[in-house]
């Protein structure tokens, strides 16, 4: 009994201690949201994963890759343009992830994910946040908020 309990209270100084142990560059964290949106004449579902080093509590969040996946519903007769998708570290301070843009069909599903190079890595700040432009309007994804704003004009 003795023995067990020698063993059991190594094992927990052991998990208590490897945090403290650790850099916090080697945590990392995944974000998935989904939201529904009714913009005019359009009616999609979008969801955004946002993945990246270190913790999303504490600033600045290095994202290491972004995957946006956007349905056009059946009810909708355009087609959904989007011409950019940027990356705001900062309110002004931005870099384009897509600039060449696309486009989504009725009742199509379109994914893309975007790896970022170590080199280009974003680092966001507390009022970083992620812009989908569309042709007619923009939606905005805060990570640290974890919820969607917009849709814009």
């Amino acid at each position: 009994m003795v023995r067990f309990l020698r063993i059991a209270l190594m094992v927990l100084a052991f998990t208590l201690c490897v945090p403290l142990i650790l850099p916090a560059d080697l945590w990392a964290f995944t974000i998935i949201e989904t939201h529904n949106f009714k913009e005019g004449t359009y009616i999609f579902r979008m969801e955004v994963q946002v993945s990246g080093r270190g913790s999303i509590k504490r600033p600045p969040t290095r994202i290491t890759s972004l995957k946006v996946k956007i349905k056009n519903e059946k009810a909708n007769p355009e087609i959904l343009k989007i011409k950019t998708i940027r990356l705001y570290t900062d309110e002004k301070i931005y870099s384009d992830v897509e600039s060449r843009g696309y486009s989504v069909a009725p009742a199509q599903w379109v994914t893309k994910y975007y790896r970022l190079r170590k080199g280009k890595q974003p680092a966001l700040s507390d009022k970083g946040f992620i812009e989908i432009h569309f042709e007619n309007f923009t939606v905005l994804f805060s990570p640290r908020e974890r919820k969607f704003l917009g849709p814009f004009r």
